[in-house]
């Protein structure tokens, strides 16, 4: 059963996910706007729901993306991550990436205004921070 609420796009880039100060370097497979398959050389040894920190680097000498993320699936060397924050404007920065790789341009932007009227409703109700109910990615 699909259970995906936002469309991925097939990107590769290197980066570091961080669970209890324990360093894995790892690569992007593909991303969306609410989450991320990720690859690595290594066992990845982090169990279901835990969080870390995800940062990947965008351009030579540039600000890297930091996220924080929640496993949604493991496999041994491969993880299902959903997105539950961001740092500084690193929420801004995948959607800009993800527009110049989509080649659904008009999905993403109907992901994106939902997101953010979704969260703009639950700021009005006094939540701080929007997390999708369900995303397996």
């Amino acid at each position: 059963m699909e259970q995906r609420r936002f469309h991925r796009v097939n990107y590769s880039a290197p980066g570091e996910l961080v669970h209890h100060d324990i360093k894995y370097r790892c690569r992007l497979e593909n991303v969306s706007l609410r989450g991320a398959l990720i690859s690595a050389d290594e066992c990845l040894m982090v169990p279901l729901n835990e969080s870390c920190r995800l940062t990947v680097p965008l351009a030579a000498g540039g600000e890297p993306l930091t996220i924080t993320v929640s496993v949604v699936h493991c496999f041994f060397s491969m993880v299902g991550v959903k997105f539950t924050g961001f740092a500084g404007n690193s929420e801004a920065r995948l959607f800009e990436l993800l527009q110049q790789l989509t080649k659904e341009p008009d999905t993403l932007m109907q992901e994106w205004e939902t997101l953010h009227k979704d969260s703009a409703a639950s700021n009005d109700e006094g939540a701080t921070l929007h997390e999708p109910a369900l995303a397996i990615f």
